[in-house]
């Protein structure tokens, strides 16, 4: 049997993909360290150190490097993963906040260029054109969002990254039917699981569910995916053990009553801080005191009973949220990096962060257009999931609307005003939905202006 021949801008080959991965890789971190060079040298844009040394997500540093098994047996109020990193790099850098500062912003920088290949890797296995595989993950990590969470000490940069990467191994375990790209797939599940509440265990036991469905389920296969939700419960388990409370994070009460209908009074973080006399200490520390499982559990029962009275407005307040998330661009958020005004952009939306933790944002022209855009990524995404001519490819875009509507499902319905910052992890996967959709606008005005000269054209035995 003679092997076909490949047909120019058909998915390559595995051996060319790797090659052609490699090559784009190079050049986008030639792109990446020259572009990041000039925004900090010219700019001075680089990350703001207010948010190592009293961020909310995070233990103070200092307890990290003294004990960090220790500080990750007291963590209750995150999942461990990004701790535990900042650990290792407190531990690296002595406590020094300009290394490790530092060492965090080098580290994105590696992230994306991971993201930028991930992305190409993909595309080249989805689209016939290497044109947009080359210019769409370049423009990506030239766009304001990237530098703007590479310079926010967060784990944003990280877990958009990881969605990316994990995105990447769907399409190959899909493409290949490997169990190694499955194995793959669940240690990122597992990994952000570890960081982010969001990465709930019913999101991997959904989203790894229908990928084992899709791909074929073998013993080896559901064995993984067995682990992997064994390791995503394992912060819940530690949890119950020391403190009472099986769960991964300890503000679901408080985070419910930000988007209740009605304000909750006594329930915010404000709140807690002063009524336990913690106003001045660390905000990760505060927000870690174990009183909090408790306050929370109060404010999650007064929560759940206001929207229980009011769910249609509790609905109505879900989809305002939605609308007014997708017109933003992640990097219109509220902790910019230092000197973030002199990056060449569109202005951001005026906003305004209320007392109560309710955000009052102006409409614009320019809101409405970014709303549309990613409405029309999300549509694209559901007739791609319904109607791809390819199963593998049918496959991979069911796979990646669950994964969307989840997340996006579970953070407008128990988080307020973060909605930018948490739809960056998604945002590898919209701009790849733009790919298709700038595909799919071209391919029909291509077959438009060919009916409109077909038409022009004189009909056989037309006299002039």
């Amino acid at each position: 049997m003679t092997t076909p021949p490949h047909v120019p801008g058909a998915s390559p080959r595995p051996v060319s993909l790797l090659r052609e991965t490699a090559v784009f890789t190079l050049a986008a971190a030639a792109a990446v360290l020259v572009s990041r060079a000039l925004a900090a040298l010219l700019l001075e844009i680089r990350p703001d150190p207010v948010h190592l040394s009293g961020a909310y997500q995070h233990l103070p540093v200092q307890q990290l490097e003294d004990g960090l098994l220790d500080a990750l047996m007291t963590l209750h109020s995150q999942p461990p993963f990004w701790n535990f990193l900042l650990g290792l790099a407190a531990k690296a850098c002595k406590v020094q906040e300009a290394c490790m500062i530092q060492l965090i912003w080098s580290s994105h920088l590696l992230l994306t260029i991971v993201t930028a290949a991930s992305m190409f890797a993909a595309l080249r296995l989805l689209t016939p054109s290497l044109r947009m595989a080359w210019l769409l993950p370049l423009a990506y990590v030239l766009s304001p969002a990237v530098f703007y969470y590479e310079n926010f000490i967060l784990y944003a940069h990280f877990t958009s990254a990881l969605f990316a990467l994990s995105c990447l191994c769907v399409l190959l375990l899909l493409k290949t039917r490997r169990t190694l790209y499955f194995l793959l797939f669940c240690t990122c599940l597992a990994i952000l699981s570890l960081t982010w509440t969001l990465f709930h265990p019913i999101y991997i036991l959904l989203v790894g569910g229908l990928v084992l469905y899709k791909a074929g389920a073998g013993p080896a296969r559901a064995a993984i995916l067995a682990l992997t939700l064994a390791v995503s419960l394992l912060p819940s388990v530690k949890n119950k053990a020391v403190f009472g409370i099986f769960s991964s994070g300890s503000w679901l009460g408080l985070n419910v009553s930000q988007v209740a209908p009605e304000r909750i009074d006594g329930c915010s973080f404000k709140t807690f801080a002063e009524t336990h006399g913690l106003i001045g200490q660390h905000t990760g520390s505060a927000l870690n005191d174990p009183r909090m499982i408790e306050y929370s559990k109060i404010c999650l029962k007064k929560a759940l009973q206001v929207i229980s009275t009011n769910p249609l407005q509790y609905a109505a307040g879900v989809v305002v949220r939605a609308s007014t998330s997708l017109s933003l661009w992640p990097n219109e958020y509220l902790f910019p990096p230092l000197n973030w005004d002199r990056f060449p952009k569109l202005p951001d939306t005026k906003r305004v962060l209320t007392e109560d933790n309710k955000i009052v944002i102006d409409p614009s022209l320019s809101r409405f257009l970014t709303l549309a855009l990613n409405l029309f990524a999300l549509i694209a995404l559901a007739q791609l999931a319904r109607r791809d001519s390819d199963p593998a490819r049918r496959a991979f875009f069911q796979v990646m609307l669950l994964s969307a509507v989840l997340f996006l499902g579970v953070a407008h319905a128990v988080n307020g005003p973060e909605q930018e910052r948490m739809r960056y992890t998604l945002h590898p996967l919209f701009w790849g939905l733009y790919a298709v959709v700038l595909l799919e606008a071209g391919r029909r005005l291509r077959r438009l202006s060919g009916r409109a000269g077909a038409d022009s054209q004189p009909s056989p035995g037309s006299s002039h």
